[in-house]
């Protein structure tokens, strides 16, 4: 009795996570189950010695003590020769509606396959599962666990592995873990191309799989098994695009991919200081416009849940950009005395290399992470920002970078809002002074950049994201020389200055774009429009949203 109330319980369960049509049902007269209508008119007739409620068009039922699988129409699809039917998921009926686990009366599990009408995997196993398409599952003798490949009715990997990863499944390559050590097989040959010696290995990219072993990390040649790279970054990401980035005595930075660079390890071109950790030196004369002095102050709030960051990357190589060491500077003392953050809620990145921007990105995640959803971010960048020409996406440009290397050496647009929209921050204000047409604040072209500005996709926000850019298009985000800043920064330090910070972002933006529109037609005689662009969440919330 016991039992059957436990089946029942099962079939109540069944029907109400599938929401079907079908529903189980015993016959009063035959004591044998089929299934009933909405209406309650058999539409299987009951044959059954026991039926469950159909799931993703499915149903279990018993005959002579042992279940099967029939369709809407009655037919038997899995014959009534198993222990057990169930599928590869926790439920009932198989989400798949395709594979079944199925366990024989020595209660050994495999998996029938409903399409080719046959076990695919056989019953001797304590169990399987699927992996990641219709080719490889996962099984499991005697504790450990193996790879069974349908395409050869063996085990292409034998059952010798503490665990196997499906996460970490990419390009036929497999986390597998044996002796509390983790290495990769190759599932095309079930053969470990990663040796199980480290203690964390990442996903394969590039035919490289970085590696951990004493709390360092190296990279291996998947094709070999060989180490090319050994164990000696604190952090090492996986390689995209021939690059990684990776982390050392606490500074980030690029390298190659050697085996595309004839196995020589190149770090990306940097900007080295005898001090890291000096002011930048500004080539351009010091703040002393109007907006610099008197600047509206407030009491610090200690409380504050607000965190700015603030990137001035002025010394480039090939083009310096005019007075952005000034911009960010000034911005900085804005952030502390207008809108009252304490001086630790702050974060200053003078020239930026793309190691400083990760790091820059990196705390901003450390932050709402530890404020759990209550804090709010600024970012501000004065610099360069360029174009990938072949696929029209903006970069931000360290100092370090190359215009016309920008997709490895630069910092995307597009990833960065994305990055961001992930994070639990009550919202994010991202203000840039800069323009992705490949033009500098001179109004000529990078040396990278060709001869005509490039017009860029203008990327979307995400989240409770708001962005206030210095020009639309392929116009130029210029100086205003007189001032020492640049035209979209002085205008909107301007404002907060007449407003001691109290305004609306519906206000802010549009004083700055009226200002910014006026002025730079007066002075450079060159369009230049600033944008304002809401994530589609903030819809028209974003105009009375305030900076503090």
């Amino acid at each position: 009795m016991k039992k059957i109330i436990g089946l029942l319980a099962l079939v109540v369960f069944s029907a109400s996570l599938w929401g079907q049509d079908y529903t189980s049902k015993k016959d009063d007269k035959s004591g044998k189950w089929g299934y009933v209508d909405a209406s309650d008119k058999w539409v299987i007739s009951p044959k059954f010695d026991m039926a469950l409620d159909f799931g993703n068009g499915y149903g279990t039922v018993k005959i002579n003590d042992k279940q099967g699988i029939i369709n809407k129409q009655g037919k038997l699809i899995i014959p009534c020769s198993y222990s057990y039917v169930h599928s590869n998921s926790e439920y009932s009926i198989c989400s798949e509606g395709r594979y079944f686990q199925v366990t024989n009366e020595n209660k050994k599990m495999g998996i029938y396959d409903i399409e080719l009408k046959k076990e695919v995997v056989p019953c001797k196993y304590e169990y399987c599962t699927t992996m990641t398409d219709d080719r490889y599952f996962q099984v499991k003798s005697s504790d450990k666990s193996g790879v069974f490949d349908t395409n050869t009715g063996k085990e292409i990997s034998p059952c010798i592995y503490e665990g196997i990863y499906v996460y970490q499944f990419k390009d036929n390559y497999l986390m597998v873990k044996k002796n509390s050590k983790y290495g990769i097989i190759d599932l095309t040959t079930g053969k470990e191309t990663t040796p199980c010696k480290y203690d964390k290995v990442e996903t394969v990219s590039e035919n490289l799989v970085a590696v951990n072993i004493g709390g360092k990390w190296g990279y291996v040649d998947i094709t070999n098994g060989k180490e090319v790279i050994s164990p000696q970054y604190d952090e090492a990401q996986a390689f995209d695009n021939g690059v990684a980035r990776v982390k050392k005595d606490g500074q980030l930075t690029l390298i190659k991919n050697p085996l595309k660079e004839g196995n020589a390890i190149a770090a990306a071109k940097t900007t080295t200081k005898k001090d890291p950790n000096a002011p930048a030196e500004s080539r351009y004369p010091a703040p002393n416009s109007d907006v610099d002095k008197n600047i509206p102050a407030v009491k610090t709030d200690d409380n504050s849940a607000l965190f700015a960051f603030i990137i001035a990357n002025e010394n480039y190589e090939e083009a310096p950009v005019p007075f952005a060491l000034n911009d960010g500077r000034i911005f900085r003392e804005y952030c502390q005395k207008t809108l009252g953050l304490p001086d630790k809620h702050i974060r200053m990145f003078e020239d930026a290399s793309l190691g400083k921007i990760i790091t820059a990105i990196e705390q901003i995640k450390e932050r709402a992470k530890a404020y759990e959803g209550e804090a709010s971010v600024i970012l501000y960048y004065a610099g360069h920002g360029v174009p990938d020409e072949k696929k029209n996406t903006a970069y931000l440009l360290p100092v370090d970078g190359s215009g016309s290397d920008i997709t490895t050496t630069g910092y995307s647009l597009a990833k960065l809002y994305d990055e961001l929209s992930k994070l639990p921050l009550r919202s994010v204000t991202v203000f840039l002074d800069a323009c992705f047409s490949g033009a500098k604040r001179e109004d000529e072209m990078l040396a990278s950049a060709r001869g005509i500005a490039t017009k860029v996709k203008d990327e979307a926000p995400k989240g409770n994201m708001v962005v206030f850019s210095a020009a639309t298009g392929d116009e130029t985000a210029h100086q205003y020389e007189e001032k020492g800043h640049g035209l979209f920064t002085y205008f909107l330090l301007k404002k907060l200055q007449e407003t001691s910070g109290n305004v609306t972002y519906a206000e802010l933006s549009d004083y700055v774009t009226k200002q910014v529109k006026r002025q730079s037609v007066v002075i450079n005689d060159k369009r230049q429009t600033p944008t304002v662009i809401p994530s589609a969440a903030l819809a028209e919330q974003w105009k009375n949203l305030k900076l503090k």
